[in-house]
């Protein structure tokens, strides 16, 4: 994800990244360290790789409701999970604005980020089985 979110701030299509966003409005919300803290880039971080972890689990007890290919069952899967997390679970926790709320370049990057995301999960899972 992090090709696909380092390129779109590079070309301006996004700013501050929606990882980041979500991980200082959970602090201003908890005890975590804030935007501001030396901490808070490490706590941004590991909880991004904990929540695509814990997706990647999700799709090995998915898979074998998606596509078998790896890379249009990682895709559809990308796709969902950017859905059930930008149009349902962030918004409706006010942790990151709806859709309708946000920029459309930024939108672009993210789904284009989890639409990788989905295919690198689904390809790491195929060779792993095979080993």
């Amino acid at each position: 994800m992090s090709i696909p979110i380092l390129a779109g701030r590079r070309l301006g299509l996004l700013a501050t990244p929606p990882p980041v966003e979500i991980s200082a409005n959970v602090a201003g919300h908890t005890p975590l360290p804030s935007a501001g803290h030396p901490l808070f880039p490490t706590l941004a971080t590991v909880s991004h790789l904990g929540y695509g972890s814990a997706s990647g689990v999700v799709y090995v007890l998915l898979r074998r409701h998606l596509p078998s290919r790896p890379g249009a069952g990682g895709l559809v899967f990308g796709l969902a999970l950017w859905a059930v997390s930008y149009l349902g679970i962030v918004p409706a926790l006010r942790l990151y604005p709806w859709p309708d709320d946000d920029s459309r370049s930024r939108l672009g990057v993210m789904i284009a980020a989890h639409a990788v995301f989905g295919v690198t999960v689904a390809t790491v899972n195929r060779r792993l089985q095979r080993d």
